[in-house]
């Protein structure tokens, strides 16, 4: 007995190409979808360059030595903006268009009279819209890794001219007592030969003359006791004092998103999870255009007076209404509990979630009409769906996806309403902004439309 039960599950689930698919196709597809997001992300074995935007004043050396160590580090990817506006008013909208842009992680700015010799004007000014936090934690290592090395081959250098001088003062009240006593040297000395012992033949330095055999013993011999500012003292200065004497460099981060609002990151999670689960609502308001035609109800409303397209016009529009006041329920919640400042941004937020309704609608739809039963509309539109809100950035930010992933995502309308809400509540942009998302979101809805009126056909022939 136990194995025709056995036998009756398998001939089930062979005989169910969507529990098939939901069983052994969507963990390995979902499994690739994940592989492909961290394959160049914050899990891979090799981190993901840090876009880094530079923003320097010309003719500064400094500033050109600072770029150029920059540039040849392989963990960030540097971009040249184009120099540093003088004008403050200028900067902020520079900065706000490349943030705007999301081709950069990170900006760096260096000030015009940018120097690493004073301490007042070694300022580094790193302007980052808070999404990749990775990235400020590892510019700014770098930044101290380089300044460091400055500071301590400035040491070095020091050291080197102290032992230098030191040697010169030491040298020279030799050579001057024994010209006084009528020596000469037809080549200059060296401190070898000065140095030698009194009692061995003077040491001779290869290319210079040999010292004089009646050459008096003081210049031979050195002094017993170095008077103060000699060798003796020069020679060993404190590395410890000389690497704290140098400016520190005064590194700042600067967040504009985050100055005049509070949580902008949590109105991104609220417009992910609400894109993601008006899908899910939207199919299956949807699916009620496959229980009418089921039961019989669809072919009695098209004998009566209300034609196929009023049909799906009038399904579609109440799909769409329901995914305003769906959106509208989430970012209120987010307002009153996490204050989002949404009603600072209601114009661009009733915008976006217009336009993204209208898309999610016309999916539905669209979905309901190439499906033959619920079962099936669910089994399919769950697949796709998660899919979809996995490359599109509703389970996992796009800021930590490859470019390559970018670009996949960039197939689904998630990844659009996603950025046009940030846009409004991240980037704080005004409307004008919004016409690229806008317009993708509208023109898939439009596109959709008429491939549901197409195949919707088929209701009217009772396929």
């Amino acid at each position: 007995m136990i194995l025709t039960f056995l036998r009756i599950a398998y001939l089930r689930l062979r005989n169910n190409p969507l529990e098939l698919l939901l069983v052994f196709v969507m963990p390995v597809l979902f499994f690739s979808i994940f592989a492909m997001i961290f394959s160049q992300g914050i899990a891979a074995g090799t981190e993901k360059p840090v876009r880094l935007g530079l923003l320097l004043p010309g003719g500064n050396v400094a500033a050109a030595d600072l770029q150029a160590e920059l540039q040849q580090n392989t963990s960030l990817i540097c971009t040249d903006l184009g120099g540093l506006p003088t004008e403050s008013g200028r900067q902020e909208r520079v900065i706000l268009e490349a943030q705007n842009s999301s081709r950069y992680d990170l900006l760096l700015l260096l000030s015009a009279d940018f120097s690493t010799a004073e301490e007042d004007r070694f300022r580094v000014r790193l302007v980052t819209d808070g999404q990749n936090a990775m990235a400020v934690a590892m510019v700014r290592a770098i930044l101290e890794e380089y300044y460091a090395v400055q500071r301590v081959e400035g040491v070095v250098e020091q050291l080197q001219e102290s032992v230098r001088s030191a040697a010169k003062e030491r040298l020279l009240p030799a050579v001057e007592e024994s010209a006084g006593q009528g020596a000469f040297f037809r080549e200059p000395i060296s401190p070898r030969t000065v140095f030698a012992g009194s009692g061995a033949p003077p040491s001779v330095e290869p290319g210079l003359a040999p010292v004089s055999a009646d050459q008096p013993a003081s210049v031979l011999d050195p002094p017993t006791d170095p008077a103060p500012g000699t060798f003796a003292e020069a020679a060993d200065p404190d590395p410890e004092t000389l690497l704290t004497a140098g400016p520190e460099p005064q590194i700042s981060v600067d967040n504009p998103q985050a100055a005049d609002q509070q949580n902008p990151r949590i109105a991104m999670y609220a417009a992910g999870i609400a894109v993601l689960f008006l899908l899910f609502a939207c199919t299956g308001h949807a699916a009620t255009m496959l229980e009418e035609a089921e039961s019989g109800t669809l072919d009695r409303i098209l004998v009566s007076e209300a034609g196929l397209l009023q049909i799906v016009a009038g399904k579609w529009l109440g799909i769409f209404l329901m995914g305003c006041l769906q959106l509208s329920v989430m970012f209120v919640f987010a307002e009153a509990v996490f204050r989002i400042h949404l009603w600072q941004h209601l114009d661009g937020f009733l915008v976006m979630a217009g336009s993204t309704s209208a898309a999610t609608a016309s999916f539905a739809m669209l979905m309901a009409t190439i499906c033959r039963t619920r079962s099936q509309l669910q089994g399919t539109a769950t697949v796709i769906i998660l899919s979809m809100s996995a490359m599109g950035g509703s389970m996992i930010p796009r800021f930590v996806m490859s470019d390559r992933m970018k670009e996949l995502g960039r197939w689904t309308f998630n990844a659009w309403a996603l950025d046009g809400f940030q846009k409004v509540f991240w980037f704080q942009s005004p409307i004008e902004s919004l016409r690229p998302e806008v317009t993708v979101l509208l023109g898939s809805s439009l596109v959709m439309s008429l491939a549901t009126l197409l195949l919707s056909g088929r209701w009217r022939r009772g396929l």
